[in-house]
């Protein structure tokens, strides 16, 4: 897997990937993070904001009151270093909620991890009663991101994950595990 895989949001068999619970005989199938164009609303606010730092804290040095300086250069400079740090830290917070917020589909169960393994919610496979996706705006539609709802017979009775490409091969593929988990149990 190459290192740019790791920031995907659609990952099929994921190598070295593990989770605390996993079975010696599990396998992942997917790893499945939001869309990254659902980051593109933190992303395009940063920029916007490390522009403004940029341009306007340097005219702060020409605001003057009875002729001098309210604020000196130093002053300037502190403000904008600290202001880039806390930006900076914003971003960073942000990155690690979307990498480490993921939705697992195992070969023999499913797992919701959110924000960063604060709430891990599994179960297995055979719980599963209704996997339905949706792509309800026109945006969506255009990129082919929609939401995934699953229905299970479990102690938490639905998983849903929302702004995940490709919806629907994630739909067909979870429905074929579960049909064929189904129909092995029925063989015995």
């Amino acid at each position: 897997m190459s290192k740019s895989s790791h920031l995907k949001s659609f990952i099929k068999n994921p190598e070295n990937t593990s989770y605390k619970g996993k079975d010696s005989d599990e396998n992942i199938v997917f790893l499945i993070r939001q869309s990254s164009w659902a980051t593109a609303g933190w992303v395009l606010s940063t920029i916007f904001l490390a522009v403004i730092i940029l341009f306007i804290f340097p005219h702060l040095s020409k605001i003057n009151y009875n002729g001098e300086k309210i604020f000196n250069d130093g002053f300037i400079l502190l403000l904008a270093v600290f202001s880039y740090i806390v930006l900076f830290g914003h971003v960073f917070h942000k990155f690690l909620d979307w990498y480490f917020e993921v939705f697992l589909i195992t070969n023999k169960k499913i797992v919701d991890i959110d924000k960063g393994a604060v709430s891990i919610s599994e179960t297995p496979l055979e719980n599963v009663q209704d996997v339905t996706s949706k792509i309800q705006s026109v945006f969506g539609q255009m990129l082919n991101i929609g939401s995934i709802h699953i229905q299970t017979a479990a102690e938490k009775g639905e998983f849903e994950f929302e702004m995940v490409d490709d919806p629907s091969t994630v739909r067909d593929a979870l429905s074929d595990m579960v049909a064929g988990m189904k129909g092995r149990k029925n063989e015995k």
